[in-house]
C-alpha cells in the first residue's frame, strides 16, 4: 500500500515527482499527434503534389496532341491545295470542299469519344446578320493588296491615297501616314508621319519603310487603332458575335455614312497572288513574245488557228480604223518575217477590233477579231480564250483583285472604278436570278452583262481577276476526350510549289472562337450520347 503524504491537518499532499512525470506524459502525447499531423499533412501534400503534377503530365500531353493536330491540319491543306484544279469548281463561296474540312480525324483511338480532330473554318466576315458558317479556306485575292497600293502611288501619284481613302473610317492623315509607313523615303507627307515622329513617342520606335510584315504592325502606324483594324470582333472570329453585339459599336467604327464599319483587317491583305498558268496548272500563251511563229503555233494549239491569225496580225500591225473593205480573217495568209510592233495591254484590247491587211493586188482591207461584239457569242469567247492566254511574262501575278469576291469598298480601291459600278457588280454576283457560270471563267462579265462600256471595261481589266492561289484559314484542333482545343489562324501560298506557309498566328489567348456544334461533325462532342464517328478520316 502507497505511502500517502499528509499535512498537520491530515489533509494528503501531492507528489511533486509524479506531478512531473504526468506533464512529461501529456506533452509526449502532444509531441506525438503533432509529428502524425505533420506527416500525414506531408503525406496528403505529396499526393496532392503528384497529383496535380500527373494532370500537368497529362494536360501538356493533350496540348502537345493539339499542336501535332494543327500541324497535321495545314500538311493536310498544303496536300489538298498541290492537287490538279477541279475544273467544276466555282468561286460561288470560293471555298474548298466543307465536309472535307469540318472535324477531321487526325489521331483516332479505339475507345469512344477520345479521337483529336480538327476543323478548318474559312475566315468570312460577319455583322451579325446570321451568315451561315464556312468551312475551309478563303481567297486573299478578294481584299485590298497593300503592295499594289503602294506601287499605285508610285506610278501614278495620288492613286495610292485615293484607293486607302475607300476603306471604312478611313481619313486623309491616316492614309498619308501608311503610305509614309510603306514608301521608302523618310521625307512626311503633309498630313502623314515619318521617323521623327514615331522615334518622339514613348517607346521611340522607327518607321518600317517598307510593306508591313502583316496587318497587326498597321496598329503602329499614326492613326491607326485597335477598333479600325479588328471593329468589335475581340475575339478575332471574323464575326460579331451575340457578346460582341451587346458591346455595341464605337462611334469611330463607322463609314461616312453611318453604316457599320467592316474592320480592315476584311479588307486589307499582303499576301494577294496569283499562278500564271492555265486551271489545268499549263503555262499560258504569253501574247507579247517576240517570236511570232512560235506564238501562233502555242495559240493554234491552246485556242484555235483563227484567234491565233488575229493575234498575230494585231501584233504586227496595230488596231485599225473602222473602214476597209472586210476580209475573211481564214484567207488571209500570216507572213511571220514581219516583226511583231505592237503590244497587247489585255485580252480586251482584241474585243470589237479590227486589223488593217493588204491583200493581193495592193487593196487594203480590214479583218475582224473574233472575239465577236455580241454579247452572248463574246461571253463564250472569252470563257475559252481567257484561261489560256496572258500579257504578262512573270509566272506570279500580284496584288489582282478577285471580283467575285471583293465587297464594294475593295472594288471601289480599283483605279477607274465608280461607287456605282461597284455596287451593280456586287448586286450581279449575288443575284441568283442573274448570275452566269462565265463570272467564274473570266473578269469581263461586268461589260458583256451591260455593267460598263468596254473603255472602262479596257480601264479596269488590268487590276482585276476571277482567280487567286493565296488562302487564308482558321484550324482549331480539338479533343474528344477532353474537349481541349487550340485554335490559329494560317495563310498558304500555293501560287509557287511547293505550297508553302506565308502567315501564323496563335490564337488560343483568344479562346475557341466557334461553339462545339459547328467545329465538330454532326452527332460529335456536342452530342454526348452518340459520339463523333461519321467524319472524315484524315487522307481520304
Amino acid at each position: 500500500m502507497r505511502d500517502v503524504k499528509s499535512d498537520s491537518g491530515g489533509r494528503p499532499v501531492s507528489n511533486p515527482v509524479n506531478s512531473v512525470t504526468a506533464r512529461r506524459n501529456g506533452i509526449v502525447l502532444v509531441v506525438v499527434m503533432v509529428v502524425i499531423v505533420m506527416v500525414s499533412l506531408a503525406g496528403f501534400g505529396f499526393v496532392a503534389s503528384i497529383s496535380h503534377e500527373n494532370k500537368v503530365v497529362h494536360l501538356r500531353g493533350e496540348q502537345m496532341q493539339m499542336e501535332n493536330a494543327l500541324a497535321s491540319a495545314e500538311e493536310f491543306l498544303k496536300l489538298y491545295l498541290s492537287l490538279p484544279p477541279n475544273p467544276e469548281a466555282t468561286s460561288d463561296t470560293d471555298l474548298v470542299e466543307q465536309e472535307l474540312m469540318r472535324g477531321v480525324v487526325v489521331s483516332d483511338e479505339a475507345r469512344p469519344n477520345s479521337r483529336v480532330r480538327f476543323t478548318a473554318m474559312a475566315p468570312h466576315y460577319d455583322d451579325g446578320t446570321g451568315t451561315k458558317w464556312q468551312y475551309g479556306m478563303l481567297r486573299e485575292s478578294g481584299k485590298l493588296d497593300l503592295r499594289k497600293v503602294l506601287q499605285w502611288e508610285t506610278e501614278m501619284p495620288g492613286q495610292g491615297r485615293q484607293s486607302l481613302m475607300t476603306l471604312p473610317g478611313m481619313t486623309e492623315a491616316i492614309a498619308e501616314a501608311l503610305l509614309d509607313w510603306m514608301d521608302s523615303d523618310s521625307m512626311p507627307r503633309s498630313a502623314g508621319a515619318e521617323g521623327d515622329y514615331y522615334s518622339s513617342l514613348t517607346p521611340p520606335y522607327s518607321a518600317r519603310n517598307g510593306i508591313p510584315l502583316s496587318l497587326e504592325e498597321l496598329l503602329l502606324v499614326k492613326g491607326v487603332t485597335r477598333s479600325l483594324l479588328y471593329g468589335s470582333d475581340t475575339n478575332q472570329n471574323h464575326r460579331i458575335d451575340l457578346d460582341e453585339q451587346a458591346a455595341g459599336l464605337d462611334p469611330v467604327q463607322q463609314d461616312v455614312s453611318g453604316g457599320k464599319h467592316i474592320p480592315w483587317v476584311e479588307l486589307l491583305t499582303l499576301y494577294s497572288d496569283e499562278r500564271n498558268s492555265s486551271s489545268s496548272g499549263q503555262p499560258r500563251v504569253n501574247l507579247n513574245q517576240m517570236d511570232l511563229s512560235q506564238l501562233h503555233r502555242q495559240l493554234s494549239s491552246a485556242v484555235d488557228p483563227e484567234f491565233a491569225n488575229f493575234v498575230v496580225l494585231y501584233r504586227q500591225n496595230g488596231p485599225g480604223p473602222a473602214g476597209g473593205r472586210p476580209i475573211e480573217l481564214r484567207s488571209v495568209r500570216v507572213d511571220f518575217r514581219i516583226p511583231a510592233r505592237f503590244s497587247i495591254l489585255s485580252l480586251v484590247d482584241l474585243i470589237q477590233t479590227r486589223v488593217s491587211v493588204a491583200v493581193p493586188g495592193g487593196v487594203a482591207g480590214s479583218v475582224e477579231s473574233t472575239l465577236s461584239n455580241e454579247a452572248e457569242k463574246l461571253d463564250e469567247s472569252l470563257g475559252k480564250v481567257w484561261d489560256s492566254v496572258t500579257v504578262a511574262p512573270e509566272p506570279v501575278l500580284k496584288g489582282l483583285i478577285n471580283i467575285n469576291l471583293a465587297p464594294a469598298e475593295v472594288l471601289q480601291a480599283i483605279p477607274g472604278m465608280e461607287k456605282d459600278l461597284a455596287d451593280q457588280i456586287v448586286t450581279s454576283r449575288n443575284s441568283s436570278t442573274q448570275k452566269s457560270p462565265s463570272h467564274d471563267l473570266h473578269p469581263c462579265w461586268p461589260f458583256t452583262e451591260g455593267l460598263t462600256d468596254l473603255a472602262r471595261m479596257r480601264q479596269l481589266v488590268p487590276y482585276i481577276t476571277v482567280g487567286g492561289d493565296v488562302y487564308r484559314t482558321q484550324l482549331i484542333a480539338f479533343s474528344e476526350a477532353s474537349r481541349l482545343s487550340q485554335r490559329v489562324e494560317l495563310v498558304l501560298d500555293a501560287s509557287r510549289r511547293p505550297v508553302r506557309r506565308k502567315y501564323w498566328k496563335d490564337l488560343q489567348v483568344l479562346g475557341r472562337g466557334y461553339p462545339w456544334d459547328v467545329i465538330d461533325t454532326p452527332g460529335g462532342i456536342s452530342n454526348t450520347q452518340t459520339g463523333a464517328f461519321n467524319a472524315t478520316p484524315f487522307g481520304n
